[in-house]
């Protein structure tokens, strides 16, 4: 008798147990727990070198001008409260642009493009792109709302890609570079896609349900990138995590 009691107390603590695990783990799905590419590369326990915030804009036809595409450059400026920010104008056959390039208080570097691209009477395509860099902790990351909120108002949609290049002292071993990879895709909860080595260059592509942005590639979602690579003249290894891509070169 006290045999089969116990053998029930097990069984209910092991479906308490289960059900709670159960229960957790759908909670967190149902509430849609996100994390940033910040959460991400703290994962590495690399060191930061640069935090990088990119955006992809292609205006429609009721952007007529330069000058309209300028004023949206120029709108974004100012949410960031960058002043004093330097602007340049150039013009080919195929090609007219403003670039304008500044700093915010933070320290974050600006720098935007409006282009006009293939017809300089308006007819041709129009682009947008502006690039938020900064080197210390990451503040970069931290403009992305004030910067679609400005393209919001002018009913434009951003693709967004962002980028965290950090190092490591040394060449990192074999092993050292597989549990850098995959505490990074746990901690992430993502899937691995696609990987790949050639010579000292790593990269990884994953996609994970706790990241917003994602790109579609052959039919598969990705929306979490890594790379590294070694750096023989620093002694340095470096480490790229990006979402959804590493669109820089390394």
């Amino acid at each position: 008798m006290r045999k089969l009691v116990f053998v029930l107390m097990v069984l209910i603590l092991v479906a308490g147990i289960l059900g709670t695990t159960y229960y957790i783990h759908n909670y967190r799905d149902s509430e849609g727990e996100k994390i940033s590419i910040g959460d991400a590369f703290k994962s590495s326990g690399a060191k930061m070198v640069i935090n990088e915030l990119y955006f992809f804009v292609r205006a429609d036809n009721k952007v007529k001008k330069l000058d309209n595409l300028t004023a949206i450059c120029e709108d974004v400026f100012k949410a960031l409260e960058v002043t004093g920010y330097s602007t340049n104008s150039t013009s080919t056959d195929t090609l007219i642009k403003t670039d304008l390039s500044g700093t915010t208080k933070d320290g974050v570097k600006i720098t935007a493009m409006a282009s006009i691209v293939g017809n300089k009477s308006g007819d041709g395509d129009k682009y947008i792109t502006i690039d938020a860099t900064e080197t210390v902790n990451g503040s970069a990351l931290l403009l992305r709302d004030r910067i679609e909120s400005v393209f919001g108002k002018y009913g434009l949609k951003a693709v967004v890609n962002s980028c965290i290049t950090g190092t490591y002292e040394g060449n990192l071993q074999d092993s050292q570079l597989e549990n850098i990879c995959r505490k990074i895709l746990d901690d992430s909860d993502a899937k691995k896609v696609d990987s790949m080595r050639q010579e000292n260059i790593i990269s990884v592509s994953a996609f994970s349900p706790m990241i917003g942005d994602k790109l579609s590639i052959d039919g598969k979602n990705i929306n979490l990138s890594l790379a590294i690579r070694y750096n023989k003249i620093e002694n340095k290894t470096y480490l790229w995590v990006a979402t959804p891509v590493v669109n820089t070169e390394y």
